[in-house]
């Protein structure tokens, strides 16, 4: 049954019709009818389902251990991107396995799709991992307005990167916060080459290195789509 909200746009269904609000949007579409379920389409649903699970654990933790604040519909994003990463198989019983396998669609995954990585920064970093599992992420210089872009009126940026461990085909997905490094460039500055090295756990799967950029400016408040852009700059399997 439908119903007039506050602002004078209606709510629910009535008859075929379904009446939806979506932030700043209204509209209407007609109820879905009843669609006979086949193996395919249930399996199908079955590891969105499973994926939507294993991808709310580590969006969690990417928000308690990098302070992540996700932006609009950040969680459907991350699910459709994680799900590129996933494998199916048959198994014996003639249902399908999936696994999460190689986490290379993750790159660029941009965690503020209004301000964008690359619209913010014009560097590459390398990295380098050695047979006894040691990192190494060589930064090139940066200079304000060159390789980093800020929007208006800010005056400080701060770069956290962040290298991450994880295995999300484990029920329980325990990510770990492997290193983290933190740079500071203030308006016309310029840093210098730098090298983040660390190390990686034994058990390491999937090495994943995310970078987040906070803009901040004391002539003007920056709204919450302009202030952050965040990215996956490495996402690797690890074999052991």
């Amino acid at each position: 049954m439908a119903r007039l909200k506050k602002n004078g746009n209606l709510s629910g269904a009535i008859g075929n019709l379904v009446f939806i609000n979506d932030g700043e949007r209204a509209y209407v579409r007609a109820r879905p009818g009843s669609v006979e379920q086949t193996k395919n389409t249930r399996d199908a649903a079955a590891v969105f389902g499973w994926v939507s699970g294993q991808e709310k654990q580590f969006r969690l933790f990417l928000q308690d251990s990098l302070g992540l604040v996700p932006q609009q519909y950040f969680a459907a994003r991350h699910v459709a991107r994680l799900r590129k990463t996933v494998m199916q198989q048959e198994g014996d019983s003639g249902n399908m396995i999936a696994r999460f396998q190689d986490p290379t669609a993750l790159i660029g995954f941009d965690f503020n799709p209004k301000q964008t990585w690359e619209r913010c920064t014009n560097f590459f970093p390398e990295l380098e991992i050695d047979t006894d599992h040691g990192c190494k992420l060589s930064i090139p210089a940066l200079s304000w307005g060159k390789e980093i872009k800020p929007p208006a009126f800010t005056n400080l940026i701060t770069i956290n990167f962040y290298a991450i461990s994880a295995d999300l085909n484990q029920p329980a997905v325990n990510p770990e916060l492997i290193a983290t490094m933190a740079l500071e460039i203030r308006e016309k500055e310029k840093l210098p080459a730098r090298e983040w090295q660390f190390s990686l756990p034994a058990e390491t799967r999937w090495l994943l290195i995310t970078a987040i950029i906070t803009f901040d400016s004391v002539r003007k408040q920056l709204s919450k789509t302009d202030k952050t852009a965040g990215t996956y700059l490495f996402a690797k399997s690890i074999h052991n």
